[in-house]
């Protein structure tokens, strides 16, 4: 069983923590805040993560956003390359060659990946999700009720089998981190709700009356890969339906 990490979460006030859930990010202070590149709208700032000492990327850090608006539902996301893949195959394979590059594969969310001493709070961000706090516990058990896990095994869905990239451009991929099933990321109150699919032709969408987000489709278990590599490592990001 592979060694990872999994998060303790702590409702505090924000504070200067290196990861963490909700608030304002803290990246480098030139990296321009990300906009949804199918509906244009500022994505929503999640959570990000300060590598564990002993991780193979310990002092690199990853912010990760994505678009809380209706953009992921609609049929103009067809007009898009793919930005996730749903885990049914039971085999290994290799992501083919410019599959993921980040400007054209990164369209509904966005991975920044830094140096964490590069990271500042950015105040031009408008905070949307609340802020906990994030501590690090090493485990070599699996455990899906954990929100964030960063490295270890991927808990796969039975129903599905696993969808594991093993290489893309002839650089090996490991396990990133995994996002819990049902784990909802709550809102502030004056933050713009979460619309809701109702499948009516006058009334496509209405706002969900859960004081939270989703995150990429309600009930599913979020993976992220990432090449191995230290300084530019690529990205890849599947779901499974639990």
């Amino acid at each position: 069983m592979k060694q990872g990490w999994n998060s303790i979460l702590t409702k505090i006030e924000q504070d200067n923590s290196n990861s963490f859930i909700g608030g304002k990010p803290c990246i480098p202070k030139d990296e321009l805040l990300p906009i949804c590149k199918i509906c244009g709208e500022p994505l929503t700032f999640f959570f990000q993560i300060a590598f564990p000492q002993g991780h193979m990327w310990e002092g690199k850090s990853l912010a990760f956003f994505y678009c809380t608006c209706t953009c992921h539902k609609h049929d103009d996301m067809q007009k898009f390359p793919p930005s996730i893949h749903t885990g049914t195959k039971n085999d290994l394979f290799c992501i083919p060659d410019g599959e993921i590059d980040p400007e054209t594969y990164q369209t509904l969310f966005r991975v920044i990946f830094f140096d964490t001493v590069d990271g500042v709070l950015r105040e031009d961000y408008k905070e949307k999700v609340t802020y906990q706090k994030i501590d690090w516990k090493s485990s070599k058990k699996k455990n899906r009720k954990i929100p964030i896990i960063v490295a270890g095994e991927a808990i796969w869905s039975k129903e599905f089998g696993m969808e594991r990239p093993i290489s893309y451009e002839g650089k090996d991929m490991e396990l990133v981190l995994q996002v819990a099933d049902y784990f909802n990321f709550e809102k502030l109150d004056d933050a713009s709700p979460e619309m809701e699919e109702t499948y009516e032709k006058n009334n496509p969408f209405i706002s969900r009356k859960e004081n939270n987000y989703t995150f990429f489709f309600e009930f599913n278990r979020v993976y992220l890969w990432g090449t191995v590599e230290k300084e530019h490592p690529s990205f890849w990001l599947n779901v499974q339906c639990f």
